[in-house]
């Protein structure tokens, strides 16, 4: 089954802890009163939910600061409550997002940072919060009360009609239901139901019941061709049984209102799983349930009313619908906090949000890097740099430098270059944002292929969406690799290989793709070409040229090639060496290939260079002379 990696624990430990705080989860009885109360003193284990009185662990002060049971939040004001897999709490209510990291004193509150005086922290098994903060997310108001009591409280949202007001589809208020407006889908939500982390991805949805009972998982793909219930079984059951689980029941039900299949598989830990398939939307949905105390597939007949509430719709007129989207006109927010950088990028990208990557089917993708700058340098000299870089790239007829523009980001005035290059397939559209500031370079690259109109558009967006925290950076780092092409071109840095004796020079703006040396595969790439180096400790010389004469010869005369150029004997590394010349139009783009084979101590080493023509330039040929030739053995045996 596609389920995510969980196992019979269904969850981790501090996932298990931070529902026990959550326990009872009731409904808001109070939200048709005029006001939502909670009472509580520090010391007490009792606090008073809207008039009914609770046990709870007992508040304390912290450096001034009061801390209380996360839970007592979600039971007085509905508000929504997620944890995410690197420890981060999250709490909603309405429009409103604060984000603390347990043991740390960085917060955020609807996206601005904010410095907590005492940090989240466990106790007997419940996570203390500080009171003050989580308040104004939600934006209830404190106050004192005799003898101690401290008083946190807000109005009930009331409609015109006096009925619960939706505050938004973060508020957990009022919601019978949960859903996704971008993938369609939705169903019951019962109270006891918590959300969990997806790992940033909305085609997955995780659930948790606060009581440690069930853990559910949502999937939601793009399928083109629709698939009929028998279909969907068999694909159900050859994931369980390719996972090594044992299938204890399974079936179709097409006359369903949405036809579905079904299967009841135990994993090899002993876990009991119901997977379901729906096909509707042009997508596929998939649904698993674990329970840790099932023993029998017939215990999951009490689950049939949640998994039968499943419905591939979404209806935006359903008040009654906690939207689980993110989603706004298209697009979805990607944050990375390290960096302390936010943006919006299209809804049906992929999201890298730790190394700052997004990626679109079509092949755009926008990427983002952040270096320390070098001493003196500005935004002009930087793009002087780049244009250096890409003259020493591109030949000239495959390189057009279209113009430069500026935008202000974060109050930050940036650089926008537009750039097109031809490696031979076509013409792609390359925009580059430069960004100065506290001693770093912030470095985004959007890159559209040939045929991607409306490509520009979409990265306006993202960069008048960007913004940066820029003390954040001076937090989290201290020195950064400097990422200068100016300083970085000439340097090398010399690679040895003990096993095989031998050791060459490595220009370091290469980019390493299998780079331990002690192994008989070593390839590096760069900009238009490749770098590779097999060793074989058996066969010949003799044996490994002719298998590439074999397979470089151009049987059916095909004009784009590969031609055998030269074949020409020689000497590298102060052994006899044969080298081959070829050219070739691979996938449509013009390139060389230049093959050296020689031997030494019975070993056959075969050194292939591969260069397009777009990238033919004097500074790359030789570059790749420079490290050819670096090549040398250590052992004179």
């Amino acid at each position: 089954m596609r389920k995510l990696s969980l196992t019979r624990g269904l969850h981790t430990i501090l996932a298990m802890l931070l529902l026990l705080a959550l326990v009872p989860i009731t409904t808001v009885q109070a939200a048709a009163k005029d006001k939502l109360e909670l009472l509580l003193k520090v010391g007490s284990t009792t606090a008073t939910v809207n008039g009914k009185t609770i046990k709870i662990v007992k508040p304390f002060t912290e450096k001034g600061t009061v801390m209380v049971p996360l839970g007592v939040f979600k039971k007085t004001f509905g508000s929504t409550v997620t944890l995410e897999l690197n420890d981060v709490v999250k709490v909603m209510f309405g429009p409103h997002t604060g984000a603390m990291t347990i043991g740390s004193q960085t917060a955020w509150k609807d996206g601005v940072k904010v410095k907590l005086d005492a940090p989240p922290r466990m106790v007997s098994g419940v996570l203390m919060v500080p009171l003050r903060f989580v308040a104004g997310v939600i934006g209830a108001g404190i106050s004192s009360g005799s003898k101690g009591t401290i008083m946190v409280s807000m109005a009930a949202p009331l409609e015109e009609n006096g009925s619960p007001k939706d505050d938004g589809i973060d508020s957990g208020v009022g919601k019978t239901k949960v859903g996704n407006s971008y993938y369609q889908w939705s169903m019951n939500y019962p109270s006891g139901l918590i959300v969990g982390d997806s790992g940033g991805d909305e085609n997955v949805a995780t659930f948790m019941s606060s009581e440690n009972l069930y853990y559910l998982e949502i999937h939601a793909t793009l399928l083109e061709v629709k698939a009929d219930v028998d279909e969907m079984l068999d694909q159900l059951v050859r994931s369980s049984e390719e996972s090594g689980e044992t299938i204890l029941d399974r079936g179709t039900f097409p006359q369903a209102t949405i036809p579905y299949a079904r299967v009841v598989s135990k994993d090899s830990s002993g876990a009991l799983w119901e997977g379901r398939q729906y096909y509707a939307n042009g997508r596929l949905y998939e649904l698993y349930l674990t329970d840790d105390n099932a023993v029998n597939y017939k215990d999951f007949v009490k689950y049939a009313g949640l998994l039968n509430s499943f419905q591939p719709s979404f209806n935006p007129k359903d008040r009654s619908i906690r939207d689980l989207s993110t989603v706004k006109e298209g697009s979805r927010t990607a944050h990375n906090r390290d960096y302390g950088i936010s943006l919006q990028i299209p809804a049906d990208w992929s999201k890298d949000d730790q190394h700052l990557y997004y990626e679109s089917k079509d092949g755009s993708y926008f990427q983002l890097k952040v270096s320390s700058a070098p001493s003196g340098s500005s935004l002009a000299s930087w793009g002087e740099e780049l244009k250096s870089q890409a003259a020493d790239s591109f030949v000239p007829e495959a390189y057009i430098n279209k113009g430069s523009f500026f935008i202000n980001i974060s109050g930050v005035q940036a650089q926008i270059n537009e750039v097109q290059y031809n490696y031979g397939n076509g013409w792609t559209t390359e925009y580059q944002m430069l960004l100065l500031k506290n001693g770093y370079r912030y470095y985004g690259k959007f890159v559209a292929p040939a045929g991607q109109g409306d490509e520009k558009a979409k990265f306006n967006a993202m960069v008048s969406s960007m913004q940066i925290d820029f003390e954040t950076i001076k937090e989290n780092f201290g020195r950064l690799a400097e990422d200068s092409y100016l300083s970085l071109k000439n340097k090398a840095v010399t690679k040895v290989s003990k096993t095989f004796s031998y050791v060459i020079d490595i220009p370091l703006l290469w980019v390493p793709y299998q780079d331990i040396f002690e192994t008989q595969n070593v390839e590096y790439r760069f900009t238009g070409g490749r770098f590779q180096l097999t060793l074989s400790p058996e066969g010949s010389m003799e044996f490994t040229v002719n298998q590439l004469k074999d397979y470089y010869q151009n049987k059916n005369k095909d004009p784009k090639g590969p031609i055998i150029e030269s074949i020409e004997e020689a000497t590298f590394a102060g052994e006899p060496a044969t080298v081959i010349t070829v050219h070739q139009t691979k996938g449509g783009i013009p390139n060389r290939i230049k093959a050296t084979v020689f031997s030494k101590n019975d070993v056959i080493y075969t050194l292939t260079v591969t260069l397009n023509d777009a990238n033919a330039t004097p500074v790359q040929q030789q570059v790749l002379e420079q490290t050819l030739q670096s090549f040398r053995f250590t052992d004179t045996k």
